[in-house]
């Protein structure tokens, strides 16, 4: 059914899609599995060259949660006081962050919590049934693998308190299992021998992994070979032209292109391009985080796992193990040498001989696009056939496809 608003569009329709990461791929392969002629339009040299490049590489459908509570604000003084924990906040500080950080302490209520943990677990579970439909569709391998997953807690009181963050996320589907620290310990052998303190952890039993990158990679190809579309890199966008209520072509660097629809999944970059009075437009920040990714040990691990106290995930990709922390808002993208060492040094503690650590490994730093209360912006972006989809902040995999589905609803393209 078209939505009030949205031109009807012809049969050789035409769309425009400005990113290659998760979330704009996985809506060009949408919109061209509905007919739609799909270009897309980056300015690297490929796709996922940003903040799906090197991410966690969990696929957590069933047991997401805002950033922003009460419990985020009263742990930040600890958190700030030990560095190895891997969170800054001190960049939210410049003037230019304040409205977002303004906006994000609006988020930090037990209420506001609740709401959008609420609609983003909403989001996720669409994202799950779109996602598998999309893979059953068109196989690609990303070395994706349902192992579940552990989160590991430091201390009783801990364990406790997450334990009643899953029984409020499981009103809205999926299972967990509160274990105790032998049974963790028992469940992910790769745990036994470390040094990291564990009084238990929650188990999810139905938590995927994979290789974003691989991912991404795989639907650019379906899109080019299967999907009729088109991917034009080197493509910086810099304006969208519009006339009469209407976006009719996008300004680059390689000339202007025009096109029926066009939607906007630059991530953090996004608001640059949108019309200030979009009612969906949502500051964003970048929020930095780190990956090591090693060859595979004696005793790799099975499940994904967060340790929960140090804040950060250990998981396996095929042959190789990624390490992954951090949240500093800071737009510094380069790894220095003492992040790598920390990193290393806390998974080493938690799975001694999870990966072969003597190597070097291959690091990786993003942005990841955070909104205030953790929702993306997705629909309609000031002018009819403009759209936006951006601002998943660390769960753009999670979310890529659920938000693809919206988008065309909002578009009055859904099937």
């Amino acid at each position: 059914m078209r939505a009030a608003g949205t031109p009807a569009m012809g049969p050789d329709a035409s769309a425009i899609v400005v990113g290659s990461g998760i979330v704009g791929l996985a809506t060009a392969c949408r919109l061209a599995e509905t007919g739609f002629r799909v270009t897309v339009l980056d300015a690297g040299g490929g796709p996922a060259e940003g903040s799906s490049r090197g991410n966690a590489g969990q696929l957590l459908f069933d047991r997401v949660s805002a950033m922003g509570s009460a419990g985020f604000l009263r742990s930040l003084p600890a958190s700030m006081a030990d560095r190895s924990q891997g969170l800054d906040i001190w960049g939210l500080g410049l003037p230019g962050r304040w409205p977002w950080s303004i906006r994000f302490l609006s988020q930090c209520t037990g209420a506001a919590w609740r709401r959008n943990t609420a609609a983003m677990l909403e989001l996720a579970h669409l994202s799950k049934a779109s996602f598998h439909g999309f893979i059953e569709r068109h196989p690609l391998a990303f070395d994706w693998r349902c192992p579940g997953k552990l989160i590991v807690h430091p201390t009783e009181e801990a364990l406790a308190a997450a334990a009643r963050t899953a029984e409020f996320q499981a009103r809205f589907g999926g299972r967990h299992v509160v274990l105790s620290s032998e049974e963790a310990r028992a469940r992910e052998p790769a745990l036994q021998g470390g040094t990291r303190p564990i009084a238990g952890a929650i188990h999810l039993p139905d938590a995927e992994v994979g290789d974003c990158r691989a991912f991404c990679e795989g639907l650019a190809g379906i899109l080019r070979e299967r999907l009729g579309g088109r991917l034009q890199f080197g493509t910086r966008v810099e304006r969208v032209r519009h006339a009469g209520g209407r976006a009719v072509a996008v300004e680059t660097s390689q000339g202007e292109i025009g096109a029926d629809l066009f939607v906007i999944a630059t991530g953090r970059a996004a608001g640059t391009l949108l019309p200030r009075g979009a009612v969906v437009r949502k500051p964003i920040v970048g929020v930095r985080g780190v990956s090591l990714t090693y060859p595979a040990g004696d005793v790799a691990p099975d499940l994904s796992v967060t340790d929960a106290g140090g804040k950060f995930v250990v998981m396996r990709m095929g042959d190789r193990v990624r390490v992954s922390g951090f949240a500093s808002f800071t737009e510094r993208l380069e790894v220095a040498p003492e992040e790598i060492a920390l990193l290393r040094a806390k998974a080493q503690a938690l799975m001694p001989e999870a990966a072969r650590y003597d190597e070097a490994p291959e690091a990786w730093a993003g942005l990841r696009p955070q909104t205030p209360d953790d929702l993306p912006m997705i629909g309609r972006a000031g002018f009819e056939n403009l759209f936006v989809n951006a601002g998943h902040g660390s769960l753009g995999w999670t979310f890529a496809f659920g938000s693809a589905e919206r988008l065309l609803d909002a578009a009055g393209l859904a099937q």
